[in-house]
């Protein structure tokens, strides 16, 4: 019986990485200056969906380097959380190869970490 339920768990956590993989997030800097001696960037974000299935939503979590001023075109859950905007899935989810783009301020030269959560499908 243990060996079953062994089983079984693996294959939900392999299922879970893979739907968890599906969504890539790929950063550019668009422009950085320094104001008294603090560093500023603003960096655009592309979250791109890569697997097969639709994706209606996400969360999509900052995890390192972020001291954000401002953040534009996500939704706002904490300070360091982030949901699709609605717009994604009132209009039929992202589909294999497509991709939305948010954007911040972060009060560094570097960008922001990020992993992404609670895919749903």
């Amino acid at each position: 019986m243990s060996k079953k339920l062994f089983l079984i768990l693996f294959f939900f956590a392999l299922f879970s990485l893979v739907i968890s993989q599906q969504l890539t997030i790929s950063q550019a800097l668009t422009s950085s200056w320094n104001h008294n001696g603090q560093p500023f960037s603003v960096w655009d974000v592309r979250v791109r969906n890569t697997g097969k299935a639709i994706v209606f939503g996400a969360t999509i979590v900052g995890v390192s380097n972020l001291e954000l001023e401002n953040v534009w075109s996500v939704e706002q859950i904490s300070s360091n959380k982030f949901s699709f905007p609605k717009y994604i899935s009132q209009n039929g989810g992202l589909k294999n190869g497509t991709y939305f783009n948010f954007g911040y301020i972060n009060k560094s030269e570097q960008p922001a970490i990020f992993n992404i959560i609670d895919v749903i499908n």
